[in-house]
């Protein structure tokens, strides 16, 4: 689908009321629609302003995600994004640069506070170009709003209880993992060596001392899809269920 039929299709008009214009929030309001493939798409923000992100659909089956940020290793270490998503820290928004893309606060609250909004994923190089968008649920983890709220800020880690969560093929569901909120000088992320220590004591094999994971990347281990290079990317998306 391309872009600006997607956009077409989403600035139809709801029939028999008032021609008021459909302007949807998020990918899920998308989705309950029209939308039903993987895309970018044009949302509208709580004033109306319209922006591009991109829709996943297909990834997660039964859910529809909207993505908020997207930086590669190289961006996520630097001084610009080393900030948790309480901080308002915009880049170029006109497109989405899978390498370069991080909403304003704004934005983001828009798409965070808009009914349906209960979960928040991190994925490992999304890819646009392929079916799915993911090849597999390895490195991925997801959680609902209701246990974690993406814009606390902390100097300290949290026991967090996770959907689901998958490190270098580890994996567990509804397991306490320790994540670090994050505050102005660094961004969200697990630590991976304390979660094997903490929390529900997570057997995780080959573990680095200090290593991070979906975020900060002070020490990072490259069997880790989000950092095995410089290009790899971290992807964090707000999504919710959809009703068939």
């Amino acid at each position: 689908m391309s872009i600006w039929f997607s956009i077409a299709i989403l600035s139809v008009l709801v029939p028999f009321v008032q021609l008021t214009p459909i302007r949807p929030r998020s990918c899920l309001q998308a989705k309950e629609l029209v939308a039903q493939r993987n895309g970018y798409y044009v949302l509208f923000d709580s004033t109306n302003k319209p922006f591009m992100t991109y829709c996943d659909f297909e990834s997660d089956k039964g859910f529809a995600w909207t993505l908020v940020e997207s930086l590669s290793l190289a961006k996520a270490k630097t001084s610009k994004y080393q900030k948790n998503f309480y901080y308002d820290e915009e880049s170029d928004v006109c497109t989405v640069n899978w390498a370069e893309y991080r909403l304003s606060k704004s934005k983001m609250l828009s798409i965070y506070q808009t009914p349906g909004s209960d979960y928040v994923r991190a994925t490992c190089n999304f890819n646009a170009g392929i079916d799915g968008g993911l090849i597999d649920h390895r490195d991925y983890f997801r959680v609902a709003t209701c246990r974690y709220n993406m814009f606390a800020i902390s100097n300290s880690f949290g026991c967090i209880s996770l959907d689901y969560f998958n490190v270098r093929g580890y994996s567990c569901r509804k397991c306490s993992v320790s994540v670090y909120y994050g505050r102005s000088n660094y961004h969200t992320f697990i630590d991976v060596s304390r979660a094997t220590q903490s929390c529900s004591r997570l057997k995780i094999p080959e573990t680095i001392n200090n290593e991070e994971a979906f975020g900060r990347y002070r020490t990072v281990n490259p069997k880790f899809r989000c950092s095995t290079n410089s290009t790899s990317t971290t992807n964090w998306w707000f999504g919710g269920t959809v009703i068939a």
